[in-house]
C-alpha cells in the first residue's frame, strides 16, 4: 500500500516537473523518463518484463487476498488505473508499431532507391559522355564534309579556269603523268584508252576532248600510239556551224631537245594533222553526250615511243605533253612546225602575232 502511495506521490511530482516516473516503478522499473519519451520507454524490454510481473501479482493477489477486499479497495483502484494506463499505452504501442513498420518499409524502399542511384548516375554519366563524343564526332564529320566540299569547289573552279584558258583559239596542252603505268594498262587491256580534259574552241564554241590509245587502236594496236578528237554535246551547239570542218593538229613534244638546247636546236616534235570528213557522223552535231572519236590511228610508232628512259625524248620523268590545235583561219600546213615550236609561255596574242609575221616573211621570201 505504501509502495503504491509512493508511486502516486511520484506521479504528482511528475506533474510539477518535466520528468515522469514509470507507473511500474514499484516493480523495479524506476527510471525517470522525459514526458516526450515515456511512450518509447513503454516499448522497452525492461518495462514489458515489469508488466508481466504486475499481471502475475494481480492474479496472485486476487486469489490469496479474496477475504481482504475491504482492505485492498484502494490498491485495486490504483491497479485498475494502472491497467487502464497500460491498455492505453499498449494501443499507443500498436499504433507506433504500425507506424514503425510503415517507416521501415519506406526506409527500405528509400535505401534500395539510393542503392540504384550510383548505377543510374554512372549510366547517366556514360550516356552523357557518349553523347558528347557523338557530338564531337558529328562536329569532326561536319568539318571533314565542309573541307571536302571546299576541295570539290576549288577543283570545279580550277577546271573552269582551266577550260577558259583554252578557249582563245581552240588549243590545249595535255599533260599526261604516270605514262608507264598507263602504257601497262593499255597493253594488258585493263584500260586501253585515256581522255583529256574538256576544252572549247571559244567561250561559246565547240566542246571537244582528245582520246589517246597508248598501245594503239584497231589495225594500229600493238604497233602505234593512236590519237583521236571527240566532239561533245555543248551548250551552244544550236548556234554553231555543222558539220565540224576545221583542220585538227596534234603535237607530241620533244622534251629532251627543248630542255637541252632551248631554241638553238630544232626539236623533233611528232606533228600530225587531219581534216574532218564532213560526211562522217563523228563531225555532225552530237545527238548524244559525245560523237564517235575520229583522228589519227598511227600517230607515232611504239618502237620510237617506247625507247628506254635515258634516250626517250618524248617521255621524261614519266610525263609526256600533247598539244591539240584547231585551225579556224586556214594557216598553211607548212607553218605547223613553227607554231608548235613557239614558247608556250607567250600570251596567245603574241603567239598569233609571231605566226602572222612568219607567214608574211615566208610569203615575201617566195615572192622574191
Amino acid at each position: 500500500m505504501s509502495d503504491i502511495s509512493n508511486c502516486d506521490q511520484n506521479n504528482s511530482i511528475y506533474g510539477l516537473s518535466n520528468t515522469e516516473l514509470c507507473p511500474l516503478a514499484e516493480l523495479g522499473c524506476t527510471k525517470d523518463q522525459k514526458a516526450a519519451t515515456i511512450e518509447k520507454h513503454f516499448t522497452t524490454e525492461e518495462h514489458q518484463k515489469r508488466l508481466v510481473i504486475l499481471a502475475q501479482n494481480i492474479i496472485e493477489n486476487k486469489t490469496s487476498n479474496s477475504n481482504h477486499d475491504s482492505n485492498t479497495n484502494g490498491t485495486t483502484e490504483n491497479l485498475y488505473k494502472t491497467h487502464e494506463n497500460i491498455s492505453k499505452n499498449v494501443e499507443r504501442l500498436e499504433t507506433l508499431k504500425d507506424q514503425l513498420l510503415h517507416l521501415s518499409s519506406t526506409i527500405l524502399q528509400t535505401q534500395n532507391l539510393l542503392k540504384s542511384f550510383p548505377t543510374e548516375i554512372d549510366d547517366t554519366k556514360q550516356n552523357n559522355e557518349i553523347q558528347r563524343n557523338e557530338i564531337n564526332v558529328m562536329g569532326i564529320n561536319e568539318q571533314v564534309l565542309e573541307s571536302e566540299a571546299n576541295i570539290l569547289k576549288q577543283q570545279v573552279e580550277y577546271r573552269n579556269q582551266l577550260a577558259k584558258s583554252h578557249i582563245l583559239d581552240g588549243s590545249m596542252i595535255w599533260r599526261i603523268e604516270n605514262v608507264l603505268e598507263k602504257m601497262y594498262d593499255a597493253q594488258s587491256e585493263r584500260q586501253t584508252s585515256i581522255y583529256s580534259p574538256v576544252f572549247f574552241t571559244s567561250e561559246s564554241g565547240y566542246k571537244l576532248c582528245v582520246r589517246l590509245y597508248l598501245n594503239g587502236d584497231g589495225s594500229a594496236r600493238g604497233t602505234h600510239v593512236s590519237i583521236f578528237l571527240i566532239i561533245l554535246r555543248g551548250p551552244y551547239d544550236a548556234l554553231l556551224q555543222w558539220p565540224f570542218s576545221y583542220r585538227v593538229s596534234f603535237c607530241l613534244y620533244d622534251q629532251q631537245t627543248i630542255m637541252e638546247s632551248g631554241e638553238l636546236k630544232q626539236a623533233k616534235h611528232i606533228i600530225e594533222s587531219f581534216r574532218p570528213d564532213t560526211k562522217s557522223l563523228s563531225f555532225q552535231r552530237p545527238s548524244l553526250s559525245m560523237n564517235i572519236a575520229s583522228g589519227i590511228p598511227k600517230f607515232i610508232s611504239l618502237d620510237e615511243f617506247n625507247v628506254p628512259a635515258p634516250l626517250n625524248r618524248y617521255v621524261i620523268n614519266d610525263t609526256m605533253f600533247i598539244k591539240v590545235l584547231i585551225d579556224f583561219i586556214g594557216v598553211p600546213r607548212s607553218m605547223s612546225a613553227f607554231i608548235f615550236s613557239l614558247n608556250c609561255a607567250l600570251p596567245k596574242e603574241i603567239q598569233r602575232k609571231l605566226v602572222d609575221e612568219e607567214i608574211k616573211r615566208r610569203a615575201e621570201q617566195v615572192a622574191s
